[in-house]
């Protein structure tokens, strides 16, 4: 019981690090599937920042979220970030 409330706090703390909801998120992923499977990862954020410029979303705080999470490039978003299926 403790454990779980545990696991559903950082749950909510890593959603609210990121900033956007399961929509949004579900987009950058697709986008970022898209263009890597053009061009594979030249290990920057370089199709994320292309994503969040063109989207109303708070890109700078969703960046730190981003990076908090252990995504320093596009292909590190896609492994690493999804608050749903880590904990």
């Amino acid at each position: 019981m403790l454990r779980d409330a545990y696991k559903a706090e950082r749950k909510r703390d890593e959603w609210d690090l990121l900033g956007i909801d399961r929509e949004q998120l579900d987009d950058l992923l697709d986008h970022l599937e898209e263009r890597l499977a053009d061009g594979g990862c030249d290990h920057t954020l370089r199709h994320y920042r292309a994503w969040a410029g063109s989207r109303p979303v708070a890109w700078p705080e969703l960046e730190a979220g981003l990076l908090t999470s252990g995504a320093g490039c596009d292909c590190e978003v896609l492994s690493n970030v999804d608050p749903d299926e880590k904990v």
